[in-house]
């Protein structure tokens, strides 16, 4: 691979193993990883996100960025000899989910994208559709798509 990998992530457990699953590659490549989250602007309260557990709405990118700090000490600390976490470049952008990715991707001249996939199948999927999905039909680079490995629910 010539250029970065891009991990993007939502804090869930399939992003957890898409994260893992990227650091493997980049470690097998030798390719620089770049962990991404796009903090999605909510149409109800542009700008805010409400922490879980929090009362008010804070600033958008605050509060993504503490949420993805957490993730990835919680990562690094469960997966400790996971070499390509320690050095990882770690971005935020606000947006909506997948055109951001591509974009970020194009960006940093990415040779892969490497996302998590919620598994949702059905009225939920068609409701919501899937930002992997997405992904994967408007990008110009290969994505992987990872889902957790079935066992207990973290």
């Amino acid at each position: 691979m010539s250029g970065p990998i891009l991990c993007a992530v939502d804090f869930s457990a399939d992003s957890e193993a898409a994260l893992l699953w990227a650091c493997t590659q980049a470690e097998l490549t030798g390719s620089a990883l770049t962990l991404l989250h796009v903090a999605h602007d909510p149409a109800a309260s542009p700008g805010f996100y409400r922490r879980p557990g929090g009362d008010w709405p804070r600033p958008l990118t605050e509060v993504a960025e503490e949420m993805q700090q957490e993730f990835l000490a919680r990562v690094r600390r469960d997966y400790p000899s996971q070499a390509a976490l320690q050095s990882l470049e770690s971005r935020i952008v606000p947006g909506l989910p997948p055109s951001r990715v591509v974009e970020v991707a194009t960006e940093i001249g990415a040779s892969l994208i490497v996302v998590g996939s919620r598994g949702r199948t059905g009225l939920p999927h068609v409701l919501l559709g899937s930002v992997a999905e997405r992904v994967v039909q408007i990008a110009a680079i290969p994505v992987t798509v990872v889902k957790q490995a079935p066992g207990p629910a973290r």
